[in-house]
């Protein structure tokens, strides 16, 4: 770590680039530079009876790794910084990993060759299995293997691991950074962070969120424009990073900076106030959260719930499959700390790939594991039934602790939907017959996920408790895009016209039927989408909560009966650039803060 780009010449005039904006706020300081992407390892052959000491060497380097990470942690612990402090403890577990630790010892035996060289090839092998994941979420993960073999790399080769230490207000500039860099990098010690790699998943994004450093990733080849020291601007809202910017430029980001400084002390001081409207019509603002050490920001941004609790992280950096216990004591701390606010929990959303690590029985061979057997079809296979209903028994009796809601995600058909049901009905007389209290009316909904169901919204609901749209994959599959590939990224547009008819529809079926219609996708963060939800009917939304504040500004600075004209008139316009353009200039004659409009 801490290797440095070899001087280059200095780029003249002022440069602008675009990536993936995953941070709000703007930030303008001096670039420094870390070059992880430099290491090589070496590749030689050894004599069969060198292969011990080769062994030897791995085991001291993932022991040295072991002992850096928890020295970061036990930083972590003092600064109070528990999601890091997750995330690298399961970066610890997978040090251990048999699928990285035992292949790399396979190599070295089999093919006689040098540790560092066995293990970029281990790397390498666990790494082409998450590259076949198509789930956004978890292909993201596949930098964490990055990070865990780079370290011990860097161990085998004596080169340095200590924390990064960029000078006051700089702008770190990356490859892509390590959860243990990013975690030692707050909003007091730099003032912004950008990479060339990365997405709105990736942890760099996730902590950058959690810390609220303005960041941009996804920027491909920012390492090799920027130079030590230049001075740099980086607006985590547009995704737009300037490089050597002019006296003009900086001048006009000091003036937005303090009207944003400005804008965000005033939204967080709307944290207790209600989100209604201007006409009264009161809107349910809820958190997206990974686990419980998430409600303390959830509830500081002022998150009336948890919208969406995502079970999978259960799963992540551990060495055996949750049991019935770790659901309950799980969901029973998060219900116990929201104090009677509503949770609702998603059953995991899991492709049999990810349960390879734990199954041995699982296949790998699925041409396209994001079309094939994962979340409820999964669950409702013979293969991950147990599981499932290990959850279930988990999350019912927790139910008896707080208002919890139990949500499938996934669900294509009626069909589909009867048969999970009878799946959680069978439990409950389990529960029942076994004496075990647990809320016998506890509400079971789904997620509207794919344009199927979207589709069928009228016939789903006759049979939901609730609806939850999860648009981050409605709209991967209603435009048939993957978001995260940079030459068809430009199609995934949260205000497509086909996008909001499903929208439409759906919201549509759950008031006929009188169930409540929630939108859990990164689309409630956006406001000028909030505006055009409430419009259509959804009156619950759930988001980062570091989002909360913001979209809460545009609710209490809008009537319902205003957003009723705005959308039939913008459901009528052909194209994506054309509705957002039509909400953009409804919104300013309203006099939306200005600071909402991107």
């Amino acid at each position: 770590m801490g290797e440095r780009e070899p001087s280059r010449e200095r780029p003249t005039g002022e440069i602008r680039r675009e990536g993936v904006a995953v941070s709000v706020g703007i930030a303008i300081g001096r670039a420094f530079l870390v070059g992880r992407d430099l290491i090589k390892e070496p590749r030689y052959h050894v004599e069969a009876d060198d292969v011990d000491a080769e062994v030897a060497r791995l085991h001291k380097a993932i022991t040295s790794s072991d002992k850096q990470l928890a020295k970061i942690k036990s930083k972590l612990a003092e600064a109070e910084a528990s999601s890091d402090f997750h995330i690298i403890t399961a970066h610890q577990l997978m040090l251990h990993d048999e699928h990285l630790v035992d292949a790399t010892i396979r190599y070295i035996n089999g093919e006689l060759i040098n540790a560092e060289w066995a293990l970029t090839k281990a790397v390498g092998d666990i790494r082409g299995v998450f590259d076949a994941i198509e789930d956004d979420y978890f292909r993201e993960r596949r930098s964490d293997v990055d990070f865990v073999g780079e370290r011990v790399l860097r161990n085998l080769l004596g080169k340095e691991t200590g924390p990064l230490k960029p000078p006051p207000d700089a702008i770190v500039v990356a490859y892509d950074l390590s959860p243990a860099d990013t975690a030692q990098l707050h909003k007091h010690a730099v003032a912004g962070l950008i990479t060339d790699a990365g997405g709105k998943t990736s942890h760099t994004a996730i902590i950058a969120r959690a810390h609220e450093l303005p960041a941009v990733v996804g920027l491909e080849d920012i390492t090799e424009l920027v130079l030590d020291d230049d001075l740099l601007i980086v607006d985590g809202g547009a995704g737009v990073v300037i490089v050597n910017p002019t006296a003009t430029t900086v001048g006009q980001y000091r003036d937005a900076q303090r009207k944003q400084v400005a804008l965000e002390e005033q939204r967080l001081g709307n944290r207790d106030l209600p989100a209604t409207t201007s006409d009264g019509v009161a809107i349910q603002l809820y958190a997206n959260i990974d686990g419980p050490d998430e409600i303390d920001g959830a509830l500081e941004h002022g998150a009336v719930g948890i919208g969406l609790y995502r079970t999978e992280y259960l799963f992540m950096g551990r060495d055996e499959i949750p049991d019935e216990e770790t659901h309950y004591r799980t969901a029973v701390e998060v219900l116990e700390r929201m104090a009677g606010r509503p949770v609702t929990m998603r059953t995991f959303d899991l492709g049999a790939d990810k349960l390879a690590k734990f199954l041995e029985e699982v296949a790998l061979d699925e041409v396209n594991p994001a079309l094939g057997l994962r979340s409820i079809r999964l669950c409702l296979a013979e293969l991950g039934q147990p599981l499932f209903r290990a959850q279930l028994r988990g999350l019912l009796r927790a139910s008896a602790h707080g208002q919890l809601r139990i949500m499938f995600p996934m669900i294509s058909g009626v069909g589909e939907l009867r048969d999970a049901k009878a799946v959680i009905e069978s439990v409950k007389t389990e529960l029942r017959d076994a004496g075990i209290p647990f809320d016998e009316d506890v509400k079971v909904g789904i997620m509207i996920e794919m344009p199927a169901a979207a589709m069928i919204g009228d016939l789903l609901a006759k049979e939901s408790a609730f609806f939850s749209i999860g648009t981050n994959d409605l709209i991967q599959y209603t435009m048939a895009v993957d978001r995260v590939n940079e030459l068809v990224s430009y199609l995934y547009e949260p205000l497509h016209p086909a996008l909001l008819r499903l929208l439409r529809d759906t919201a549509a079926a759950g008031r006929e039927a009188g169930i409540p219609v929630s939108l859990c996708g990164e689309m409630a963060a956006d406001p000028l989408a909030a505006m055009v939800l409430l419009g259509l009917g959804v009156t619950e939304l759930s988001m980062s909560a570091v989002a909360i504040p913001e979209v809460k500004g545009v609710i209490r600075a809008v009537s319902l009966a205003d957003l009723r004209v705005l959308v039939p008139r913008v459901m009528k316009l052909a194209t994506a650039t054309e509705i957002r353009a039509a909400v953009t200039a409804f919104a300013v004659e309203l006099g939306v803060p200005a600071g909402s409009l991107r």
